[in-house]
């Protein structure tokens, strides 16, 4: 009988240290879970018919305690015909990836997705798509997206059993400024992800060459360190818009974690004090941080068990009404500026109704002067996203990009939700990664 019982110790100490196992994670209690199911809810009601569904938003929800099947469901069919019908010509290789973790998250087989008469594998479409990523490294330097997208694609491939090599993994994703690093700022959504791809190959299920083992260990141990790096007094990491992917990783490398190093309590109770006052109103910012509250990551999606789902997240039939009195106005100034090669540096004052984002401010200047204020954007699941001004377009291989700031600082949100407010000096700058 003691030998079982050292044998059962030993066994735990062994599940302690290894990573991901017995993670320092942490969930809202009873009393909080009412702020949790208010974020649900809003996360639904926010959803655009007209949009392309999210699979971000889709895969929170199954991570979730609560749930409304049906919504969901609904979620998985809309998703499902949206991956037949655009993938192959339109998706980055990090899109595919989220929707392979939201088909997985919702108990479908991402290798035979079906709508309308016509099957898709989406583990074999992001296999070749993270391919072309890769040969693009090789000729250009930078992948055709980001870091971030391929640590999504790593990721995804890792949960799926994919066809993917550990070793170029773990190189791929290996300390490296040009890699984590965004115009001088740590990247820790970025990190963060990184992070959740590389703990999966190592607890996969397959053993890893003892070489490629001691290689993601000291990738992430240098990705942990810099994400605490950016930990704030009051328990933000990075931005609060990045805690949720923080908090993901953070709770999954406990090995690498010394004690006092995180309170992830105090990281929680932070981002509940800012739900009511609306801060994660975007849908992704909330899909990104509802399942950190649950104490649950992205890899758990192939353990969850949809037959046990509860149904037990009603909704109102009626969405909230926007308000009907007329705001006041308010007075920015506005610059689009080349701070690449210094050709243009322009500026003029508008006035915008008092709640206004910055999307909208760019939309009233273009339209008061187009020869210099005109741009174009692409909705990405975040929002609408700047590709160009006045016909300078942000070219990836050449790591370059449109850059929000507010009086000289950069932006935290994008242009269609940061409210703007009287007096401010708002800009649109061309840079450089």
């Amino acid at each position: 009988m003691m030998r079982t019982l050292v044998a059962m110790l030993a066994g735990l100490l062994l599940l302690y240290l290894a990573p991901g196992g017995l993670c320092q994670g942490c969930a809202v209690n009873k009393d909080e879970s009412p702020l949790v199911r208010d974020l649900q809810k809003k996360m639904i009601y926010s959803v655009n018919a007209s949009a392309p569904p999210n699979p971000s938003i889709l895969l929170a929800l199954r991570l979730a305690q609560d749930h409304n099947r049906r919504i969901e469901q609904d979620m998985l069919n809309k998703l499902s015909q949206d991956g037949v019908q655009r993938a192959v010509a339109s998706f980055s290789s990090g899109q595919v990836a989220l929707h392979i973790l939201a088909q997985q998250a919702s108990c479908s087989k991402p290798r035979r997705v079906s709508a309308n008469g016509s099957t898709i594998n989406l583990v074999r479409l992001l296999e070749q798509k993270f391919q072309v990523e890769l040969q693009n490294i090789v000729s250009h330097g930078n992948p055709l997206t980001n870091f971030y997208q391929l640590s999504l694609d790593v990721l995804a491939l890792c949960q799926l059993n994919g066809r993917l090599s550990p070793a170029r993994a773990s190189a791929l994703l290996s300390p490296d400024h040009k890699k984590y690093y965004l115009s001088g700022q740590f990247s820790v959504d970025t990190a963060a992800v990184a992070v959740l791809a590389q703990i999966c190959l190592q607890t996969r299920g397959q053993p890893l060459p003892l070489k490629v083992d001691k290689k993601i260990r000291q990738n992430v141990q240098w990705l942990v360190k810099k994400i605490l790096n950016e930990k704030r007094s009051d328990g933000v990491i990075g931005n609060i818009y990045s805690t949720g992917l923080a908090m993901q990783a953070l709770s999954v490398s406990s090995s690498y974690l010394k004690p006092g190093d995180w309170s992830c309590l105090h990281t929680l109770h932070t981002v509940l004090d800012k739900i009511p006052q609306g801060t994660f109103k975007n849908p992704m910012a909330a899909s990104q941080i509802l399942p950190s509250l649950e104490n649950r990551t992205y890899l758990d999606v192939s353990k969850l068990n949809c037959s046990m789902d509860p149904d037990n997240l009603p909704l109102s039939t009626t969405r909230p009404a926007p308000p009907t009195s007329r705001p006041p106005s308010i007075r920015v100034t506005y610059t689009v500026a080349d701070g690449v090669n210094n050709t243009f540096n322009d500026s003029i004052s508008v006035t915008v109704p008092q709640g206004s984002v910055l999307f909208k401010v760019m939309e009233v200047v273009q339209d008061k002067d187009p020869s210099k204020f005109s741009f174009k954007y692409t909705q990405s699941s975040w929002g609408p996203y700047i590709i160009s001004v006045r016909g300078l377009q942000a070219d990836n291989n050449q790591r370059t990009y449109w850059q929000l700031l507010s009086n000289g600082i950069p932006l935290s949100q994008g242009a269609g939700d940061y409210v703007v407010y009287n007096g401010e000096r708002l800009e649109v700058r061309f840079s450089t990664y």
